[in-house]
């Protein structure tokens, strides 16, 4: 056998190696892609559910935000209450020698 022709034939079962083998690594890719896709769509599908779920709250929210008024004063009362239980115990602490 001639050697060109020798070279030529490996030549071309190397590229042909070469394209199974680019056929197989984007086949694999296409498919990554198609689960990516498919997980996308799923975001994408509770993302509009979520928005549809809360459409309504920017028309309720001034009526929470007033409901909720109160609730901050009874908390300031509450905060004092602790505030001043914490200054007595830290009193009593200091008297037992605890502190």
């Amino acid at each position: 056998m001639d050697t060109v022709l020798l070279l030529t034939i490996l030549t071309i079962v190397a590229a042909a190696v070469l394209l199974i083998a680019l056929g197989i690594g984007l086949f694999q890719i296409a498919l990554g892609l198609e689960g990516i896709g498919s997980s996308l769509d799923k975001i994408a599908y509770g993302v509009r559910a979520i928005e549809t779920e809360t459409s309504p709250l920017p028309i309720c929210i001034d009526g929470i935000n007033g409901s909720l008024a109160p609730v901050v004063g009874g908390f300031e009362a509450v905060g004092e209450s602790l505030t001043s239980a914490d200054a007595h115990l830290g009193n009593v602490a200091g008297v037992l020698g605890i502190k």
